[in-house]
Formats: C-alpha cells, structure tokens, sequence
C-alpha cells in the first residue's frame, strides 16, 4: 500500500536561513590512548533529521490538521513529503519526531507549523560504485560537471529521438 502523500501545494520550508538536516550516525569512535581514534561503522543506512515549517492560510491549516491527525495519525504513519537529501528536492518517506510538532498564529491570518521529520537520504539509492563514478567524474571536470550532465541528458533524451531507436 503507498504512502498516504502531503496535501498538494503544501510546500515545507526547512531549516530557517536554508535547507538543512542533521547526520546519520552509523560511526563509533573509540579514543585510544597515545594513538589515533579507532572509527568503526556501527550500521549502515540510517535517517537524517529536517526542520519543516509549513505557512498556511485558515483553510490550509484545516487541511492539514485533517492530514495530521487522520490520516499520518500525529506523524505515526510514515508519508511521502518532498525534501532535498542531498540530491535536490525528491520524495522521502518521513515520520514526525515525536514531541517536536508546534502549531502558531502568531497573526490571526496565516499558521506556522515546525515539526522535525526523519527520512533516509537518497546517497543510499546509489551504489558504491555508481558513488565512486559520481566522484571521479566531478574530480575531472569540476563545476562544469552540471553542464556535463545537462548535455548528456539532451543527447540521451532529445538529440538521439532523431535516430529512431
């Protein structure tokens, strides 16, 4: 069964000043006397956390608080939601940090709706080696590695429509 997915035209701004999110986590260290730190990867995969704050109107926030109390049941259900990981703004699967949802009207009008969610980060969707090549190919061409990738895409999706394969 999908996602129950965030009403449409709701558009989460996250971490005031820009768009942000925490660690994580998945590393120990273990300080070692008279030598380096040992590092070690305790688990692999795990979630990061977002700072969300919606702005909404009174109509907006009715829906809302349909969606999260209903539907997501207080963020319990997991949800689709539109955040950037890392990789621009693609859907997660997020659930609401208990304890961190706050409503406000701080002017009669409009609400403001912060809470945290957790969601993996799309890195895990690429392989060790589709990484590596991510890496290799930016340590070539720099900054002009967008410009790379915007002129495959036209080749690949455009450009080669002419050939008829």
């Amino acid at each position: 069964m999908p996602n129950p997915v965030m009403p449409n035209g709701m558009k989460p701004v996250t971490s005031p000043g820009g768009y942000g999110h925490d660690g994580m986590g998945g590393v120990t260290r273990t300080s070692v006397d008279g030598g380096f730190n040992r590092y070690a990867l305790d688990y692999d995969r795990g979630v990061q956390q977002h700072n969300v704050t919606l702005f909404l109107d009174a109509l907006g926030f009715s829906v809302w608080n349909a969606f999260f109390v209903n539907i997501i049941k207080k963020g319990a259900i997991t949800f689709d939601m539109q955040l950037d990981s890392g990789f621009g703004v693609d859907t997660h699967a997020c659930n609401i940090v208990p304890g961190s949802y706050d409503a406000t009207a701080p002017d009669s009008v409009f609400w403001v709706v912060s809470f945290t969610v957790e969601a993996e980060s799309q890195a895990f969707n690429l392989s060790e080696e589709d990484s590596q090549n991510l890496v290799d190919i930016y340590n070539i061409y720099g900054v002009g590695t967008n410009a790379l990738f915007n002129q495959l895409n036209q080749f690949a999706n455009f450009d080669s429509d002419v050939l008829d394969f």
